[in-house]
């Protein structure tokens, strides 16, 4: 038996083994002589596959990418014609009824520290939500997207997390920047796209990216951002990194096909990545019974291959547990993990959308009960937290926090009011290491239509920058 020194070689020479003995198993050879060689192949296939594991990164044989292992290959059969249905329902993970109240101590939390920061964090997210998006009606912002009753899930997940794992995120996770370290002032300023966001307007409103927060661009293209957590915690595992990759998303993402090949990279190479999805209703205004017609998006993890639980998103102690204890069997498998927070979205899908049109009252009539089985998170921690003596009163401990978040963001509205915006030819700078021909072409062509009509535009809002400016911006 040969070992090679390269991947590619070695890989070659596993899979003429496996077709060798694939051939010579058809073939019907003695059963003396079957035997015999079946063990020359296993003590071969074993020794290639170890050789081939340290030059992957890879632990064990149930870790190669090509899992070329009994469980594959052994099939129970039955005489009996049994067809799989769809109705066995996963369970929702619970650990607080809605009036907060433990259902399982086994799951409660006592860190005061940590529980105060996160209703703190909860109930500022949801007046900030209220102020920006009444500021984007008035005109002072472009774009805005609530957050209502998804405080828990996104809250809980981040605070389940460690700093250095790599986020992918959509759209709603105000709770999870501002963790990581961003202010709602800066949230605000992505909003605008002025001199004071990070990225000077090159990310759409929202999408946040700052890579030394290891928060990663968010996109407008829903699921594109599927293959990228894949890869990245597929990297975390080939250099057994204790980190890994969370890619947050909604049910209507996971429709689209990128998430498809994602989960199941993620699965067959081993990718420690968590999927985590807010399966809050409505995909824009796409019903979730008119989304897909099986139990939701963590039953998928079966077919991918991949442990999947789901999880009340409105309860906090749930949602905090079962990322917590998915991360530690990301990290101890070598491979990823679905969790599906069942939420509900209590806005507009974006203060572009209207949900009243699509929101019927023969709708309602049955959303409307799923909504009461979840309740709001914000009470049912604030409840749990007055019952352990943590807070004296959690209403008006979220009344005084909420005041003050309102005040604050009010006061960020003026301060962009006054902030300029980026100097306009910087829309051209950092899309390639080089610019190209074809950006160079079109930079003139903006010139020289401003020459011409710059009268009609507001330039005095758009100042030319210095360049050490755009050095020390510079995204190359």
């Amino acid at each position: 038996v040969f070992f090679f020194n390269d991947t590619a070689t070695t890989e070659i020479y596993t899979r003429s083994i496996v077709g060798s003995v694939r051939c010579v198993q058809e073939t019907g050879i003695n059963a003396e002589y079957m035997g015999f060689f079946d063990q020359i192949y296993k003590g071969m296939l074993t020794r290639s596959l170890k050789v081939l594991s340290r030059q992957l990164g890879v632990r064990t044989m149930a870790d190669c990418p090509w899992k070329m292992n009994d469980y594959y290959y052994n099939y129970k059969f039955t005489n009996k014609m049994e067809f799989i249905d769809h109705k066995v329902r996963f369970p929702l993970f619970r650990v607080l009824d809605l009036e907060g109240k433990v259902l399982n101590p086994e799951y409660e939390i006592l860190d005061k520290d940590l529980l105060t920061k996160s209703l703190k964090l909860m109930v500022e997210c949801r007046e900030m939500d209220s102020v920006y998006n009444n500021a984007q009606r008035q005109n002072r912002i472009t774009f805005y997207m609530t957050g209502t009753y998804e405080e828990a899930a996104n809250t809980a997940a981040i605070n389940a997390l460690k700093d250095t794992d790599a986020l992918y995120l959509q759209y709603r996770e105000f709770p999870m920047l501002i963790k990581r370290g961003y202010t709602p002032l800066d949230l605000l300023n992505n909003l605008k796209g002025n001199l004071g966001d990070n990225t000077l307007g090159k990310c759409f409103p929202l999408m946040n990216a700052n890579p030394e927060l290891n928060v990663f661009p968010g996109s407008a293209p829903l699921g594109n951002r599927h293959p990228h957590a894949a890869g990245t915690g597929y990297y975390f595992r080939v250099n057994k990194q204790d980190r890994i990759a969370c890619c947050v998303f909604g049910e209507g993402s996971a429709s689209e096909g990128d998430a498809h090949a994602a989960m199941n990279f993620a699965a067959t190479l081993g990718s420690q990545t968590l999927f985590y999805c807010r399966n809050n209703v409505y995909a824009i205004s796409t019903f979730r019974d008119d989304q897909y017609a099986g139990d939701g998006i963590a039953p998928r993890g079966i077919g991918y291959g991949m442990p999947a639980i789901k999880v009340d998103g409105s309860d906090y102690l749930a949602v905090y547990y079962a990322v917590k204890k998915a991360r530690e069997m990301i990290i101890a498998r070598k491979g990823p993990v679905i969790v599906e927070a069942y939420t509900y979205r209590g806005g507009d899908h974006s203060t572009s959308d209207s949900a009243a049109s699509y929101r019927t009252k023969e709708k309602m009539a049955v959303v409307g009960k799923y909504q009461e089985s979840l309740g709001d998170p914000i009470p049912r921690l604030g409840k749990y937290m007055q019952s352990k003596g943590m807070l004296k009163d959690w209403a008006a401990f979220a009344k005084e926090v909420g005041e003050k978040s309102r005040a604050t963001c009010l006061q960020h509205l003026k301060t962009i009011d006054d902030t300029k915006m980026p100097f306009y030819e910087i829309m051209f700078d950092g899309v390639y290491k080089e610019m190209p021909w074809n950006l160079k072409e079109q930079k003139e062509q903006l010139n020289e239509h401003l020459k011409k009509y710059g009268d009609v535009y507001p330039m005095h809002d758009f100042p030319p920058m210095k360049q050490s400016f755009l050095t020390e911006h510079s995204f190359n």
